[in-house]
């Protein structure tokens, strides 16, 4: 599970919005004239206009703000594909707080706040809410994104796919024999996955990860290339995980800490060979979000081109 908004889209509707709208406070609110269902639904879909990949025509768009019934609808039938990216859409919830806010409730702020955070549990979602209401990627939900980076690097290529394949078959036998050869098995493969990964990078020169480092121009200091280097170093010179000759630099025998820590660094490792696009949209970088598309143009009739005859 990669713990996105986007993932889990088809359950906003009935776990906030539909029980959002169901909360004993609304009673009190239109007895009061301070704000109403009708004014949520056109305000909410204000913000989530935001949030598509493509604008909505200016018609459209008008004709459904001003009609709640017609925003009700598109909040619960608007598709994830629909949505411009998981910075855009963990922003549409911010600024629906904010619209709600306006009503100038605290039942009704902390009603919606609470049905968030359920949701980012129940979901369990890469995100925790500061306040007022902040959506921030906890640090599990960086590791998430970043393997969700090598998730989808993994499917350009039957090759990396199958390097994908054999490396998590290696870390679920890992876990049932919990054995020494399966500790070096999955070892092996995590290394060979990076090195598979690596090797389809525009840059990248040489038919070993230590080469491919040396090649791959994406490290910020040399430091950071010697470690992933000397990583693999390890993966070449222990006995029995990618060659069989000693040298002497064996310490002790690995551990069951050992196959689940390197994995995990070279994994981590692989990310500076990608575009890093879910581990950017996670962060909330606006250099990874793209930009909402336009509305389409007018269609040209016979009657509006010769409108422009002289």
């Amino acid at each position: 599970m990669s713990g996105r908004f986007q993932d889990t889209w088809q359950y906003v509707w009935p776990e906030i919005w539909l029980v959002f709208e169901q909360s004993d406070i609304w009673p009190q609110l239109v007895e009061k004239a301070v704000y109403s269902t009708d004014d949520l639904y056109k305000d909410v879909y204000v913000e989530l206009a935001k949030a598509l990949k493509k604008a909505p025509q200016p018609k459209d768009y008008d004709a459904t703000a001003n009609d709640p019934m017609r925003a009700r609808r598109f909040l619960e039938t608007t598709p994830a594909t629909a949505l411009r990216c998981e910075t855009a859409t963990a922003r549409f919830f911010e600024n629906a707080f904010e619209a709600i806010s306006e009503a100038g409730s605290p039942e009704l702020e902390l009603e919606y706040r609470s049905l968030v955070n359920l949701f980012l549990t129940s979901r369990n979602l890469r995100y925790e809410l500061l306040e007022p209401f902040r959506l921030q990627s906890h640090l599990p939900g960086a590791f998430s994104a970043l393997f969700s980076d090598i998730e989808a690097v993994t499917t350009t290529s039957a090759q990396l796919g199958q390097a994908r394949t054999d490396f998590e078959h290696a870390f679920n036998a890992l876990g049932h024999t919990q054995s020494e050869a399966d500790m070096k098995t999955c070892i092996q493969k995590a290394s060979m996955l990076v090195e598979a990964i690596a090797s389809k990078n525009p840059d990248a020169k040489g038919q070993t990860l230590a080469e491919l480092c040396n090649s791959i121009k994406c490290w910020p200091h040399a430091a950071i290339k010697k470690a992933v280097s000397d990583i693999y170093g390890f993966c070449s010179d222990y006995p029995g995980i990618r060659h069989n000759i000693s040298t002497g630099g064996q310490i002790r025998p690995l551990e069951m800490r050992d196959s689940i820590i390197v994995p995990l660094l070279l994994v981590t490792a692989a990310g500076y060979f990608g575009a890093n696009t879910n581990l950017l949209d996670t962060l909330r970088s606006k250099a990874n979000e793209p930009k909402q598309e336009p509305p389409d143009p007018p269609a040209i009739t016979e009657a509006t081109a010769n409108t422009n005859l002289p």
